[in-house]
């Protein structure tokens, strides 16, 4: 790291060491040739730093230097100082204050933050709390503190954003890299960027759930993916076909060092996994870690080493600028990743963690990929919803921001976090219905809304009401389709119910001929139906309804049972004459059907249906065809002495019921009979 380190230096003072070489004619007068001016470069920057002043050898372990390296040094070493001397030249001309001034001030203040940087350590929970951590370093001799302010050379403090992370100065890395705890793993050090992102993703944890990490990362921080996920019976999923073998072998070793068996390396890429791998059916949450541009961290040297990042982008980093070609390039796989993690149904939530400030890269990224993220209508689709900390924490973020993100800062490096998860539409308003809908299409409900009733046979009323509607738009047409068709299905359930009735109380030739008649007028009613069905355009005029209960005896009769009335007072009163028309009844509602008589139409004549509704009716002829059967039971009543019982008022229904039901079969026959004859 050291060497990309001193690399990443000379690019940002590249054009300052440059102008060194050239002016002290360095160069020429020590005849380095053209492939090693970049080693000699990286060598003077170092040299520079320590102003000029040799390194103090040691024997102990020491390393004997290239040949290349050692002739570059001792040229160094001849021409110190008119290297200096060309140092103080330059100063001069561009008026500068310091070396440091020589930087764009976006890469000197980040600069100067990364010296007083403090380090950030995770605690290993499975082992010890964070308290007896806390105890023992107090016992090694530092004091705790509250905040990263107060931090000294000999203190630590909580992190406030992460329930396992404890904050140490900057004087304290050799000492930590050293100590027990770290080598026995009790203690991790890690950016703080990673930290936040695992306490992220802590209480969206689920029980026995799997975890799949994505993207680009280190041994370290799967270790620590792992411990929050052991803490609820979880396992994490790593995909080593996405790393090198050797960071693979790195994670092998290291878990079981920290004696982790939690986590699972499946042999296959991210992309290769799809919604129907066994291996992802517990599969619950995802952590992206994409690699990004880098731009928000204040050195980003150690994380690219340790997370293996990109250092092509040392480069463009020295700068403070990231080339649009680079960012399009990381932008297109960024967006491959999370689009690709939102395809799995089972999974809940996902989390996206970029160490950029660059909008395209977080925000404008994210809001792009869950446009274009087509979610099973059955699912609830991702949203963007803020970070969720412990209730331990105080998180940085308002409550109105969606994402969490650091700016970098002299404590800290910058981070940009989405989490995005399974939930509804807060601007839409869901009505009772869409959510029984939705209930019952995932099958919630179990048969406790009622069936649908089945739609009635209509299709004959319906024709009926389109031709009478093209014809008389205005008129009672359609009115009187539908009564007809209402009608015939009283005769349909009339005669179904009257051939069991006949079957079960007599048995013998009356009910054989019932049973005929019934049939023949059956035949005789689809008929009629059929011959209705094949002229739908021209209107034929009405016929006589089924005489049943509920027509005789509604106050105000239809219009169409003009004819019948009068009879059925007939009976009531013992008048000699009635007549009617249809005008005396043409605002009158068709009434409540009941049990029908068991007597069938009257039969259709044409002078009948020429002349409906303005016919006089004869009262004796009617007696004679129609109902001789009722008559002669009223004339054997009155014979036996029970005249004034024989027929009573029409308001009481069950009488005339048990009446007409009595003599249902000689009624049947004696109308079949008449029928005929007309």
């Amino acid at each position: 790291m050291q060497a990309y380190q001193l690399a990443f230096n000379t690019l940002k003072y590249q054009d300052l060491l440059e102008y060194m070489i050239t002016d002290s004619c360095f160069h020429t007068s020590q005849n380095i040739s053209g492939d090693l001016l970049p080693l000699a470069m990286v060598m003077l920057c170092d040299f520079q730093e320590r102003k000029f002043i040799l390194h103090s050898s040691s024997t102990k372990d020491e390393q004997e230097p290239n040949q290349d390296v050692k002739g570059l040094f001792n040229s160094l070493e001849r021409c110190k100082i008119k290297l200096a001397a060309s140092l103080a030249r330059f100063r001069v001309k561009q008026s500068l204050r310091s070396v440091s001034s020589f930087l764009l001030d976006q890469v000197r203040t980040k600069q100067h933050q990364a010296k007083s940087l403090p380090l950030f350590v995770w605690v290993n929970t499975l082992m010890y709390s964070i308290e007896e951590v806390c105890e023992s370093l107090q016992s090694a001799g530092l004091c705790e503190v509250k905040s990263m302010t107060e931090l000294k050379e000999l203190s630590f403090c909580k992190d406030h954003l992460c329930s396992d992370t404890l904050v140490f100065s900057k004087q304290l890395h050799v000492w930590l890299q050293t100590s027990s705890l770290t080598s026995a793993r009790i203690i991790n050090i890690q950016e703080r960027s990673l930290c936040v992102a695992v306490n992220v993703l802590r209480p969206l944890l689920f029980d026995a759930g799997d975890v799949l990490m994505a993207g680009s990362f280190s041994a370290v921080t799967v270790t620590h993916v792992a411990v929050a996920a052991a803490a609820r019976s979880g396992r994490v999923l790593v995909c080593s076909a996405d790393h090198a073998p050797a960071l693979t072998e790195e994670i092998k070793e290291l878990l079981t060092q920290m004696n982790l068996k939690n986590v699972r390396i499946l042999p296959e890429s991210f992309f290769e996994l799809n919604e129907w791998e066994s291996t992802v059916q517990h599969l619950k949450v995802i952590l992206v870690l994409p690699q990004c541009s880098s731009s928000a961290l204040n050195d980003p040297v150690p994380i690219m080493h340790s997370e293996h990042g990109d250092w092509e982008l040392l480069t463009d980093l020295s700068h403070g600028l990231v080339s649009k070609f680079k960012i399009n390039t990381l932008i297109g796989q960024q967006a491959l990743l999370l689009g690709h993690s939102l395809t799995f149904p089972k999974v809940q939530t996902v989390v996206y963690c970029t160490r950029s400030e660059y909008p395209e890269e977080n925000a404008q990224l994210v809001k792009r990929v869950l446009e274009k993220t087509r979610s099973h209508p059955k699912l609830l689709p991702f949203r963007v919803n803020g970070p969720i900390f412990p209730d331990n924490s105080q998180s940085e973020d308002t409550a109105e921001s969606k994402y969490f993100s650091l700016q970098p800062s002299q404590y800290t490096n910058g981070c940009f976090i989405a989490r995005l998860s399974r939930q509804a539409d807060p601007t839409k308003v869901e009505t009772v219905q869409d959510v029984l809908a939705r209930a019952a299409a995932k099958g919630l409900l179990g048969g406790i809304l009622p069936e649908q009733s089945k739609p009635s046979k209509k299709g004959k009323g319906k024709k009926s009401q389109q031709a009478d509607g093209h014809n008389e738009p205005g008129a009672e047409g359609s009115g009187d389709a539908e009564d007809e068709e209402d009608l015939a299905d009283e005769e349909d359930e009339e005669k179904n119910n009257k051939s069991n009735k006949v079957g079960k109380k007599k048995k013998g030739g009356k009910g054989h001929k019932g049973k005929s008649n019934s049939k023949s007028l059956s035949k005789g009613s689809k008929k009629k139906v059929k011959k209705k069905k094949v002229n739908q355009g021209k209107r034929k005029p009405r016929r006589i309804p089924r005489l049943t209960l509920s027509l005789m005896s509604s106050a105000k009769a239809s219009a169409r049972l003009s004819l019948i009335t009068p009879l059925v007072k007939k009976l009531k009163d013992n008048k000699a004459l009635i007549t009617t028309s249809s005008e005396t009844s043409s605002g009158s509602s068709t009434p409540a059907r009941t049990q029908p008589l068991s007597a069938g139409p009257a039969p259709r004549t044409e002078t009948s249906q020429k002349q409906l509704g303005k016919i006089t009716v004869d009262d004796k002829q009617v007696q004679s065809k129609v109902f001789p059967t009722v008559q002669g039971q009223i004339e054997r009543g009155k014979s036996e002495g029970q005249a004034n019982k024989a027929v009573k008022p029409l308001d009481s229904v069950a009488p005339l019921e048990s009446l007409l039901s009595s003599s249902s079969i000689s009624i049947k026959s004696e109308t079949s009979i008449s029928a005929q004859e007309s």
